[in-house]
């Protein structure tokens, strides 16, 4: 899952660009459930297991996609540092 055998440019960069992303909407959901825990203290409403259910899912995509993404990231940072020759 870390492209570790992959040294190809146009593979690894739309690769990194959907593990960026798809980080980037794991914390928008991380977000949206902090909020919801907010509004429930408010209202004094009390989740069900479904709530805490979806909350250890997030919790485990973010652990997931976070250590790939750094392991890319470490693998493949010649394709990203490589300066391209001027013209």
């Amino acid at each position: 899952m870390t492209l570790k055998h992959v040294s190809h440019p146009e593979i690894i960069i739309p690769y990194m660009l959907f593990f960026i992303l798809a980080f980037i909407f794991e914390l928008f959901l991380a977000g949206l459930f902090i909020f919801s825990i907010h509004l429930f203290h408010i209202y004094g409403y009390a989740p069900g297991g479904q709530y805490y259910i979806t909350a250890t899912i997030l919790a485990a995509m973010i652990m997931i996609t976070v250590p790939l993404l750094i392991a890319t990231l470490k693998g493949h940072k010649n394709i990203f540092l490589k300066k391209k020759p001027r013209s």
